[in-house]
């Protein structure tokens, strides 16, 4: 698979909207944002977030292991949103 821009994929969670911009690579994230009007803590755990998604299969199962893992790693605390809600986010993006 060649380099795939995606169209945004949206997900409101109970902590808020997220919008995910996803570009693949070999089925692969190459490049990924997000933005809402959710909540994270620390500060720059979305960057944490985003960064460790580099480099992950865009399938829903390693995307979802991913940010659990980063959660745990990082100490994250997002109220009202989970890593499941990310997930929904970049799954929309990847399925528009």
């Amino acid at each position: 698979m060649d380099i795939l821009k995606t169209k945004p994929g949206i997900h409101k969670s109970r902590g808020g909207l997220i919008r995910s911009f996803v570009i693949l690579e070999n089925g692969k994230i190459s490049d990924i944002t997000i933005s809402g009007d959710f909540f994270l803590f620390p500060e720059e755990a979305v960057f944490r977030i985003l960064e460790n998604l580099k480099g992950t299969p865009a399938k829903r199962e390693e995307l979802l292991k991913n940010i659990e893992e980063t959660y745990a790693k990082e100490n994250i605390q997002s109220p009202g949103t989970a890593p499941v809600d990310f997930t929904e986010s970049i799954m929309k993006a990847l399925e528009a």
